[in-house]
């Protein structure tokens, strides 16, 4: 029981003080699921994953996270990339066991607790089993927390200390088994990684071509010096390109080209009008409000509540900080606008204390049989700590350790309080160096030590009314209105491309959406247009869909293209191939001017070359060409093995066509080291071919994902 306790002395406050106590396990909601079990989010290698699993499996991560980063709540976004992590993890998971089975590789017991006891794992850095000087993974105490947390007494133990346990317990069952399947993969890995060797000719190729540079003068004759008449692009030039780059062409999932109006509701001016005349009178109640002020804000509807313990500036509202100097204790300062977060505001200044930002203290807890028996015990520890007592010593008797332990404003200001816990906060911050107080709390008393005291600030107990505009029902009404009229009459994907714009509303596109986006565009809560548009067929144009925070975005979808699984038909690249070849045929005609040149002089004399000097091109770094807008990265390998003076033949660029010569010698950066090279070189070649095995797994798996049906 000793090693809980420390444990939960090493949160900033007591657990059962403060409510630091996390949310159990909840599965999510699946009152879609009729039939969890027929349900499916998708297939990898042929079978089928269930959804219940998957939503479990979602569930059990997020709480991973909300424990692990101290979270009550993760919002949509956060809940979007927790659901994308378990399904990668599946996904990779299946990928990388399928083919240890194969092999015949596995990790042992001896292995993972190897790895546990030498601290090896990066993912043990994130657990709270940490050194307390030194911050690094401490297995002993692991061991502990295990030992304790299976035979603690569960029928004594307070319901927020057993919450507490259980979700660390289950955050080690969750990282123990990440590092298991972290050796299996590396395992896999490793068969790649030392199939691969280096040898002396790539090793020196290497380095020149990443260090080696020179100063080049170039002459350029842009694309743009060819009049488009000048050319004609046929579809066999298509098709060649086409042919060409086909394998770039393929696509792992269907994916569809979106059109979409996206409105969004805006608060009128009556609305403002309507929310200031009531911040108005909020102020004038709020300047004869003397007690009961969460009641007071929370009637109020105010975004800021009310916490009875008194906060430094970097907690309040940066609006509020602005304006304190101009206001005294007892005195209200509104209404006013905020523009940063366009809201009316008042606020009420209840005091101002000269207090420390961060203290060093230790605690007893004292939970007796009774009330009179927690009263003798305490008093009892207070005199004995007075009169000269160890502290920690007294805490041992009572299965505490009484280490100190920093207690910043940062770590609870962002919170409310009140009662039991306004109360410890308050103390603490009123406490001085070396004092010894006796705190009666609900359920027990706590002695408190003060040992050392940090940086003295200045907090503020305020009560702020902070209210954001909103719109009204009746302008939400009257906008879903107008939106919904046009779409009546515009019910088809021409129509809306034709008249959008002259009815007001701005139609946007959003090409190549896929079904794991979650949402149209960005636009959160947009889930249900994401689910039809993946059901509809092209050409179709939605109904009106209430997205957004607050539903405050109305949308309207149409599907312009489906882009099927597999290789992208060519009638789907036309338009950037088209251009390609078009500038293929420019090229041509550019490069036969250059052709007959032998000097730079001469390549000047060609009408219309311009000429600069590049300084420090080299094989590995694109060089920037201002006269043509283009990142050129044929130019450093053109130039690589050219002597000083010497003229390119004709480069073939991104925005245009080019005659280079060095004019400068070759220089080196750095010096060539063997060693270093042979490793820089094969570490480059195992992340490229690690993530092309990973990607041809992935094809041969014939991963499906659609979530987006049920989630």
């Amino acid at each position: 029981m000793a090693t809980l306790q420390k444990i939960r002395n090493r949160g900033p406050l007591l657990l059962i003080v403060i409510g630091l106590a996390l949310l159990a396990f909840i599965l999510g909601d699946l009152s879609r699921l009729t039939q969890p079990s027929m349900a499916t989010v998708g297939s990898i290698y042929g079978k089928k994953i269930d959804a219940q699993e998957y939503q479990e499996e979602v569930e059990k991560y997020a709480e991973i996270v909300r424990f692990s980063m101290g979270l009550q709540n993760l919002s949509e976004t956060e809940y979007a990339a927790v659901k994308d992590e378990v399904w990668n993890n599946m996904v990779r998971k299946s990928l990388i066991e399928k083919q240890a089975e194969a092999l015949g590789l596995r990790v042992t017991e001896a292995e993972l607790q190897s790895v546990i006891e030498s601290g090896s794992s990066p993912l043990l850095a994130s657990t709270p089993f940490g050194n307390e000087l030194t911050g690094a993974f401490d297995v002993d105490y692991l061991r502990s927390f295990l030992s304790s947390y299976v035979e603690m007494d569960r029928s004594t133990m307070p319901a927020e200390y057993l919450t507490y346990y259980d979700n660390l317990y289950n955050f080690w069952l969750y990282i123990e088994d990440n590092i298991e399947f972290d050796l299996l993969a590396s395992k896999y890995m490793a068969l790649i990684e030392n199939s691969i060797i280096s040898n002396p000719v790539s090793q020196k190729n290497a380095y020149e071509t990443r260090v080696k540079r020179a100063d080049v003068q170039l002459a350029t004759l842009p694309y743009s010096t060819v009049e488009d008449s000048e050319i004609t692009v046929t579809k066999a030039d298509i098709k060649k390109l086409y042919d060409e780059r086909k394998e770039m062409l393929y696509q792992i999932a269907e994916s569809r080209d979106l059109l979409y109006i996206d409105y969004e509701i805006l608060p009128s001016q009556a609305d403002r009008d309507a929310l200031l005349a009531e911040v108005s009178e909020l102020t004038e109640q709020l300047k004869n409000t003397t007690e009961d002020y969460a009641a007071f804000v929370r009637i109020a509807a105010s975004s800021e509540l009310y916490s009875e313990v008194a906060k430094t500036v970097n907690a309040l509202p940066s609006d509020v900080v602005a304006r304190l100097d101009s206001v005294k204790v007892g005195e209200v300062f509104g209404p006013y606008y905020n523009a940063a977060d366009d809201s009316y505001n008042a606020f009420k200044v209840l005091s101002e204390v000269e207090s420390y930002d961060s203290i060093y203290y230790s605690q007893i807890q004292v939970a007796a049989e009774s009330e009179e028996e927690t009263a003798r015990i305490s008093d009892s520890i207070l005199n004995a700590v007075k009169a000269g007592a160890d502290f920690a010593e007294i805490a041992l008797k009572y299965g505490q350790t009484g280490e100190p332990q920093w207690l910043a404003s940062a770590d609870y200001e962002a919170a409310t309080y009140s009662g039991d816990n306004a109360a410890y906060l308050n103390r603490l911050n009123s406490m001085k160096k070396g004092e010894v107080y006796n705190l009666s709390v609900t359920g027990g008393n706590i002695i408190i030590k003060v040992f050392d005291l940090k940086n003295k600030v200045n907090k503020y107990n305020t009560v702020i009314v902070k209210r954001e505009n909103q719109f009204s029902a009746e302008t939400s009404d009257e906008a879903y209105n107008k939106l919904s009229q046009f779409v009546a009459v515009n019910n088809n994907i021409d129509s809306l491309k034709a008249n959008a714009e002259a009815a007001g509303f701005r139609l946007l596109s959003s090409p190549n959406t896929a079904s794991a986006s979650y949402y149209i565009a960005g636009v959160e809560n947009s889930h249900e247009a994401l689910r039809w548009a993946f059901e509809a067929d092209e050409d179709e144009v939605s109904t009106l869909y209430e997205a957004g925070n607050d539903n405050n975005h109305l949308l309207v979808v149409a599907v312009d293209a489906i882009h099927k699984k597999g290789y992208r038909p060519i009638e789907d690249v036309q338009s950037a191939l088209t251009i390609e070849a078009a500038r293929d045929k420019k090229a041509e005609i550019l490069m036969k001017k250059f052709a007959s040149v032998s000097s730079m002089s001469e390549a000047m004399a060609i009408e219309g070359v311009n000429t600069d000097t590049i300084i420090h091109v080299n094989f590995t770094t694109p060089a920037y060409i201002a006269l043509t807008y283009a990142n050129e990265s044929n130019i450093g390998a053109s130039v690589m093995n050219l002597q000083r003076e010497e003229l390119s033949a004709p480069i073939k660029g991104e925005g245009g066509v080019y005659v280079a010569q060095k004019v400068s010698p070759d220089t080196y950066s750095i010096e060539y080291d063997v060693e270093s090279e042979s490793s820089r070189l094969e570490s480059m070649d195992i992340t490229s071919i690690a993530n092309g095995v990973m990607q041809q797994l992935y094809m041969d798996a014939e991963v499906e994902d659609v979530r987006y049906q049920l989630f």
